[in-house]
């Protein structure tokens, strides 16, 4: 039978980029885990993944720029953002105990390492802002505009205030006092959080649960 010449079919399964994508991603994952964030150096990426420098240098210009990536990617697996169903306070007192135990992992390695960083590189700090933190918070806010819309948050208190109100604390005592975020700590953050910001019953209900004292007779 004659032969036919002609483009040669491409394998099954995802993109040749796609692969060292991943490939890079998990070397870089992986080095850390083992190593710490020093140990994750492009030479070392592209020499654990496979993947040669210059394919590396072609999406990530640099250590950061990477490791940034791999922070997202662990972040969301670790704290996925709320979601847009169900109950939106539940989702997003989730999202901060999840965060809390993240914080304590490999994605609090990450984000103290890249946020040092990020005090001496305006790329790196431009980065962590456009794709970890904007993100991130939009989604918290989100959250809790629904839950203020339910009625089940109080509608008088600025968005922005009542993300930094529940998630500030686990930053001060990251990055401030340089304490585990514990699950007792995280318990009394929301506590305090949901007696502030919880939606206030009306004066007739105060009146019935609190009723007032009859003043004495003279």
């Amino acid at each position: 039978m004659p032969s036919h010449s002609g483009p040669t079919a491409a394998p099954p399964g995802r993109p040749r980029s796609q692969r060292a994508h991943r490939a890079v991603l998990d070397a870089a994952r992986s080095l850390v885990e083992e190593g710490g964030y020093a140990s994750a150096t492009i030479e070392a990426v592209s020499a654990r993944s496979g993947v040669a420098k210059t394919t590396v240098y072609r999406s990530w210009p640099n250590r950061a720029s990477l490791l940034v990536d791999l922070l997202v990617e662990v972040a969301a697996e670790a704290a996925p953002p709320p979601k847009k169903s169900g109950d939106p306070l539940r989702e997003i007192l989730t999202e901060l105990r999840r965060g809390a135990i993240a914080a304590n992992g490999l994605t609090g390695q990450l984000l103290t390492s890249l946020l040092g960083e990020a005090q001496q590189d305006p790329e790196v700090r431009t980065a962590l802002l456009d794709r970890l933190f904007y993100p991130r918070r939009e989604g918290s806010m989100g959250a809790l505009i629904r839950a203020q819309e339910a009625g089940t948050l109080r509608a008088d208190v600025s968005p922005q205030v009542a993300v930094d109100l529940l998630f500030g604390p686990l930053f001060y005592r990251m990055f401030v006092r340089h304490e585990p975020v514990t699950e007792r700590f995280v318990k009394q953050v929301v506590q305090y959080f949901l007696e502030g910001l919880s939606a206030r019953p009306t004066s007739g209900a105060v009146a019935r649960r609190h009723p007032a004292r009859e003043r004495p007779h003279r």
